[in-house]
């Protein structure tokens, strides 16, 4: 079994990790958790000189401040980095600032003598090496798919440092005794790429879900039916997929509603947006208020061209709202273990634009969905994930 206090979480940001943190801290395992965003314990109160904006999205988690490190330097090089003329592109500088996090765990860890190290992607590369001269097991907690099957999904110009960044992938993926992914389809991903199956395990994720208590009651319902997408609006999440199926469903004369929730990835998406019939977009707002517009909605759409999990689709589930997911959206597996609580299809405009018109023309199929996927959700908090994750690194890490 894992040692007491033994095992080190480091992340450059934040993502799920503070959520395994947890889960190794409930069980007693948790040496340390060092990650560049902060969080805070219960009754704890964030920095005083932070920004309001910033505070209040800090997360409670209760994992005390003895076992915590959150060095601000590296949120400051990512601020200051964008602000200043440097001559990188924009994904070079994050690339930039992991780096130099997975230097400086990788600094610490002689004197710290974990003995098992959970690093991230693209901040592991020093990590999983100085890990490997104290004796420790490497557990890559993987929040993506394989980085080559990545470019060949969504192409794209090639910066020139994207070439260093998956030489460290590659070496990070090697050194790893473990691989953690979010999803069934993240594994597979690594296994096409030659990854031994041995050391490569799906840990499907978790969200914070709205308790049913929490949501004011549903509208009586509408006219026509409304679908929902929330997140950053993004060619990565097939936006402009979306937004041409449904120009043509326009086109032939079907009413709905398109509304769409967030920030702007991929700016010339918003000219497409304003163009599109009957769509509708609203900056992000916060989590508590986007669960009610969730609830509103007749389906959730994240027909992703791949997305490694989509926290978004438990998030929409839980306000009993049903979900239209690609095939490589790592989300479709809270769909396939409830049939009936949403529709999977592949990342096309012809493929949304059929299934979307099934729904148009037999509304009935989205009421219908709702009860289901309730139920799908129930699986899919956090702490569910933190039970699976502790379960998991239990076998694995004897």
């Amino acid at each position: 079994m894992i040692a007491p206090g033994s095992v080190l979480v480091a992340n450059p940001m934040q993502q799920h990790s503070h959520q395994l943190a947890l889960a190794l801290h409930e069980h007693g395992w948790l040496r340390a958790y060092w990650a560049g965003v902060p969080v805070v314990s219960p009754g704890e109160a964030p920095p005083f000189w932070m920004p309001e904006s910033f505070r209040s999205r800090i997360k409670t988690v209760d994992i005390p401040p003895a076992l915590r490190q959150h060095p601000m330097r590296f949120q400051m090089g990512l601020r200051l980095g964008r602000k200043l003329p440097t001559g990188m592109a924009p994904g070079d500088l994050v690339h930039r600032v992991f780096h130099w996090f997975d230097a400086w765990t990788a600094k610490r860890i002689a004197a710290l003598r974990p003995a098992v190290v959970v690093a991230y992607e693209n901040a592991a590369y020093h990590t999983f090496e100085a890990a490997k001269a104290v004796g420790a097991t490497c557990v890559l907690d993987a929040a993506s798919i394989h980085q080559r099957l990545g470019t060949r999904l969504l192409g794209g110009a090639e910066t020139p440092f994207d070439r260093e960044v998956n030489r460290r992938k590659d070496v990070e993926v090697e050194r790893a005794d473990l691989i953690l992914t979010c999803s069934p389809i993240a594994a597979d991903s690594y296994l096409a790429e030659g990854v031994a199956a041995s050391k490569v395990r799906p840990l499907l994720l978790g969200a914070e879900l709205p308790s049913l208590e929490a949501l004011p009651p549903r509208t009586s319902a509408r006219a026509v039916p409304r679908f929902l997408f929330a997140g950053a609006l993004s060619r990565r999440k097939s936006v402009d997929l979306i937004l041409e199926a449904f120009g043509a469903l326009a086109r032939e004369g079907l009413a709905y509603e398109l509304h769409f929730v967030g920030g702007v990835g991929d700016a010339d998406l918003m000219e497409t947006l304003k163009a599109t019939p009957h769509a509708s977009y609203f900056p992000g707002v916060p989590q508590k208020a986007l669960y009610p517009l969730m609830a509103e909605a007749d389906c959730l759409l994240l027909p992703s061209r791949f997305d490694s999990f989509g926290m978004v689709v438990a998030e929409a589930m839980a306000c009993g709202t049903p979900a239209l997911v690609s095939t490589f959206t790592g989300a479709k597996a809270i769909i396939e273990q409830t049939p009936g609580s949403g529709w999977i299809v592949e990342p096309t405009a012809d493929a949304i634009r059929n299934k979307v018109r099934a729904l148009l023309l037999d509304p009935v199929q989205l009421a219908r969905a709702r009860e289901a996927a309730r139920r799908a959700a129930e699986p899919f908090s956090w702490q569910a994930y933190r039970v699976r994750a502790a379960s998991l690194l239990g076998d694995m890490l004897r």
